[in-house]
């Protein structure tokens, strides 16, 4: 059970929903009886929260049902944190500190309110009846979404290479992942459309699309407007949902290599061209703050968001109320122009790492690889060009031996169909500016001394780093 929440203080950042639901007079084209998986259709809610919450903060009612600790016997008496920008936030005042304390239900109303005026101000939802709730981050998120959804058997359309959580999750419920050819702007709605038959035609269900539209993991693409569109289109055809995980939304880049300016806040994707309410969006600000709050949100139509938060009130409870009030805070207090400097700054760290790993690409790897510069994400995404056989994952012993990590492909397809990739995945984030120059060299000797010798591998002397 969960205190009310004191009122949430109106964000000079962002406009906020005035109802708890944000309504359209639409009628969902989503039959949701016919998406939730058979274990979420068993699952009760949570009785003693059913029961307690709607009097909890009712100073007229004596509350004995709910087992909540007294806020005397924790041993706080405010919390603050300070922010390299100079921002300080601190949770001292009685009711604000409790909140953040004690157990939190649905997630911390006042975040949960700003998230909802984030997603109506950036994304313009379109669908009727939607709503937010709070996770733990994306792959709390991840997990309890394809829980919700899938039965055993049941398809989720990918792209061929998608990020690895996401095809441990759907295998771990039984599901199924079908791989779908990508180009530059991901899935190719073509070969969507002719896997869709295929899988109609054989009796399969798909329950959904699962996508990454801008900075893709692993390859880094961003999906148009009128790719958005046109998969939106065959999803609404088949009947399946559209499950976009936005994580890097806010690290978008230029295009141009030799540019320092930078996009800011810009947001697209599938939400605001959903009228159906088949969209699940998850939004983390593990990219954008920091991974270890552990804190997200996803945007779904009202059914699903029920459902969502049934299972959180069993499970996580949405995450840490101590995080999420930090978060809260610090959103507020920078406001949207706050904000937006924020964003920039990020953006600009990570698109001199871009720049500075494309240059590298360009002065090592031509004449042995192909790639393609990303303008959002953490990553590049290239392969050999020497052999049309080419195995990433048998090379990585030799990488390794150079002391350079990358990841081989083969371990983000979707089907394990016994065909090798020769795909690596390359990230901008970590690693020094100095080490990153570094690192593509290495690759560069490992990789020319494979051209050189398919048969046995790369020749002794060459392995000193």
């Amino acid at each position: 059970p969960t205190p009310t929440p004191t009122p949430t203080p109106t964000p000079t950042t962002l406009p906020r929903t005035t109802t708890a639901r944000c309504r359209r007079p639409m009628m969902p084209a989503v039959d949701w009886s016919a998406k939730f998986s058979a274990i979420t259709k068993l699952r009760p809610p949570n009785g003693l929260k059913k029961l307690c919450a709607p009097f909890l903060g009712n100073e007229e009612m004596v509350l004995l049902g709910g087992g909540l600790p007294n806020p005397g016997a924790m041993p706080f008496c405010s919390l603050r944190a300070s922010f390299k920008d100079g921002t300080e936030v601190e949770i001292s005042e009685k009711k604000e500190l409790g909140l953040a304390l004690q157990y939190n239900g649905a997630g911390l109303k006042a975040l949960r309110e700003w998230a909802r005026g984030f997603i109506k101000h950036y994304m313009k939802p379109i669908a009727p009846n939607w709503d937010v709730m709070l996770t733990a981050g994306s792959s709390d998120a991840l997990e309890k979404v394809f829980s919700l959804l899938i039965d055993k058997g049941d398809i989720v359309l990918t792209e061929d290479h998608t990020y690895t959580a996401a095809l441990s999750n759907i295998k771990g419920n039984a599901g199924s992942p079908v791989g779908v050819p990508a180009d530059g702007e991901g899935i190719i709605p073509n070969e969507l459309e002719v896997v869709c038959a295929r899988l109609k035609k054989s009796g399969k269900t798909i329950k959904a699309v699962y996508l990454v539209p801008v900075g893709a993991n692993p390859s880094g693409f961003v999906m148009s407007k009128e790719r958005c569109s046109q998969i939106y289109k065959i999803a609404q055809k088949y009947n399946f949902l559209v499950l976009e995980d936005c994580a890097y939304d806010w690290i978008q880049y230029s295009d141009d290599l030799k540019s320092k300016e930078v996009p800011g806040l810009r947001f697209s994707g599938f939400t605001p061209l959903d009228v159906d309410g088949r969209v699940i969006r998850f939004d983390t600000v593990s990219k954008f703050i920091a991974p270890g709050l552990r804190c997200g949100w996803v945007t779904s139509a009202q059914p699903f968001s029920d459902e969502l938060s049934k299972l959180s009130s069993l499970s996580t409870q949405t995450g840490s109320a101590v995080c999420q009030s930090i978060v809260f805070k610090l959103l507020t207090k920078w406001g949207k122009e706050g904000l937006e400097k924020h964003v920039r700054t990020l953006q600009g760290l990570y698109q001199e790492r871009r720049n500075l790993v494309a240059n590298a690409f360009q002065k090592h790897l031509q004449g042995l690889a192909e790639w393609r510069v990303p303008n959002a994400g953490m990553f590049f995404w290239f392969k050999p060009t020497f052999s049309d056989t080419f195995d990433s994952e048998k090379a990585l012993p030799f990488l390794l031996e150079h002391k350079v990590l990358i990841v081989p492909g083969g371990l983000f397809k979707a089907e394990d169909d016994g065909i090798p990739s020769p795909w690596f995945r390359l990230s901008i984030s970590f690693a020094t500016h100095e080490a990153l120059e570094q690192g593509v060299k290495k690759i560069a000797d490992v990789l020319r001394d494979i051209k050189e010798n398919a048969s046995a591998g790369p020749r002794e002397d060459s392995k000193q780093s």
